[in-house]
């Protein structure tokens, strides 16, 4: 078991500088936007292609815990979100250890359980090859309220496509009817945490420095159903006074709610 360890005197953005390599820092980015959207537990099973997501588990203040057999991490899963109403995840890697994630996906779906699947992949041209552990994992669980096939991080992939993705991952999880999400990780060579030098400049960006400064989530998603109360609409109000140039999206109302 792991997680909930003291506060490290190094600030998170040194962490990051202090990564090997881009999948070190994007699954680190990754973990801590989870943890800021809410997730409670994370089960983790090992395996070579999810070494960066498991060292950036190790190294995240959410706890977790090491289980040794995917089908039964899916499930304690379960038991941990329905014990406690938060999100819980399971870190798998790829090929068979994903197909293990049905059963408990199906069970999450059906009882209405906020459960996160992070299954590392290979990258697209990688697929269809032949080689070992290429089995199809998109769309291979089901039924999901959403599903991402995640680009594998590259300079030419933002920061902020990764928070953006697990921001809203950690609101499927809770919003009506709470159930699983997956995010399918692809990772590219190395695996390991191998030194590649990456650009610090990837962290400069205005809106991953800006989140770095906060502790807030990148994105705040409202749960509320039906006409919003005071609770939601006063921090949408502060946002839009503080803004330079706010734009409201609302959709449709449903007859009954007129």
């Amino acid at each position: 078991r792991g997680g909930a360890h003291s506060p490290n005197l190094m600030s998170f953005t040194d962490r990051l500088l202090s990564l090997p390599n881009l999948n070190a820092v994007y699954s680190a980015v990754l973990l801590d936007e989870l943890g800021r959207g809410g997730l409670g537990h994370v089960f983790l099973c090992p395996g070579s292609r999810c070494s960066a997501l498991t060292a950036a588990v190790a190294a995240s203040s959410v706890p977790h815990t090491m289980v040794t057999d995917e089908r039964g991490a899916g499930f304690a899963a379960i038991g941990f979100a329905r014990a406690s109403g938060r999100p819980a995840a399971v870190v798998v890697t790829s090929g068979t250890a994903v197909a293990n994630l049905l059963p408990a996906t199906v069970e999450a779906a059906a009882d209405r359980v906020p459960l996160l699947l992070l299954t590392a992949d290979r990258p697209a041209e990688l697929r269809d090859t032949g080689a070992n552990q290429t089995v199809a994992q998109v769309g291979m669980l089901g039924p999901l309220r959403w599903f991402k096939d995640v680009p594998p991080p590259a300079e030419s992939e933002p920061l902020v496509a990764w928070l953006a993705d697990a921001a809203y991952a950690a609101a499927c999880t809770l919003r009506q009817p709470q159930g699983p999400v997956q995010l399918n990780l692809q990772y590219r060579e190395p695996l390991a945490p191998s030194a590649a030098a990456w650009p610090a400049a990837l962290l400069e960006a205005p809106r991953v420095a800006s989140w770095l400064a906060s502790s807030s989530p990148f994105t705040v998603y409202s749960t509320a159903e039906g006409p919003p109360g005071e609770e939601v609409v006063a921090p949408l109000a502060a946002l839009l006074a503080g803004a330079r140039c706010g734009v409201v999206v609302a959709g449709a109302l449903l007859a009954g709610a007129r």
